[in-house]
């Protein structure tokens, strides 16, 4: 009896372990990219009010010209920043083609606010298609808040923590609400990490899909491994993880309770 529930004690904290390493990766990856659409939200709440608002956006740089015939381009040059509300963009050139309506920084590009900081070598935005485009050692620095209503204690609070992303490339379709990132995808938390090929994120359906051998590894050594991809749901109700021919190695204690 005694080596019984000797088993049994062994066979849950497997379990446990096992969840463990599932929050884990849904934890990194989800606030993740769940980082790159909050800034969107209060707009959405006020385009469904139909009523039109106007924001203010400081510009500076230190050169301007501007083609007023048929080509209708714009570039701005030397110390660019773009500063709406709490966020700040800066570079050092960017093209404006009204009538493409497309936006090239060819340079350097750093976007700050109090939810991320981002940096990448360029960036191009698209607008007919909606699309904003970074590449080149893409940093993202999420800095998540942690809602009020969930207990501090929990998984999900505890996953909820500052996270790094870097990736060779990362598409925003803004009016679809699709993020997707692709090319050496590390994210980083404390001591937490997972990697893999690409992903995305439809805020719509809060389903976020992470693709090609897709790795996570906790601060204990355990790890998560799916070679194909990971599915995560986060939509309220409806919460879930799949993965197929997936696997982990994990640490149990082994040790006898008196």
């Amino acid at each position: 009896m005694k080596s019984l529930r000797a088993g049994e004690r062994r066979a849950e904290k497997r379990r446990i372990a096992i969840f463990r390493l599932c929050i884990l990766l849904a934890a990194v990856l989800i606030f993740a990219c769940a980082s790159i659409t909050a800034q969107q939200q209060n707009t959405n709440d006020k385009a469904k009010t139909g009523e039109k608002k106007l924001e203010e956006v400081n510009i500076s740089f230190k050169h301007l010209r501007r083609d007023l015939g048929e080509k209708r381009i714009t570039f701005v040059e030397g110390n660019v920043k773009c500063i709406h509300g709490d966020t700040v963009l800066t570079t050092e050139s960017a093209t404006v083609d009204e009538k493409e309506q497309v936006i090239t920084v060819p340079g350097k590009i750093t976007i700050t606010s109090p939810e991320c900081d981002i940096a990448a070598d360029r960036g191009t935005a698209y607008l007919k298609k909606r699309l904003a485009v970074l590449e080149g050692n893409v940093v993202m620095h999420l800095k998540p808040k942690v809602d009020e209503g969930v207990d501090k204690d929990s998984e999900r609070a505890k996953y909820s923590r500052p996270t790094t992303i870097t990736c060779d490339k990362i598409e925003y379709l803004y009016k679809k609400k699709v993020a997707s990132g692709a090319g050496n995808v590390v994210f980083k938390q404390e001591k937490r990490t997972a990697t893999a090929q690409k992903f995305t994120y439809d805020e719509k359906s809060e389903i976020l899909t992470v693709m090609g051998d897709v790795k996570a590894v906790d601060e204990d050594g355990q790890a998560f491994y799916a070679p194909e991809k990971v599915v995560i749901c986060l939509k309220k109700g409806n919460e879930y993880m799949e993965a197929s021919n997936a696997g982990a190695t994990i640490k149990v204690d082994m040790s006898e309770e008196e």
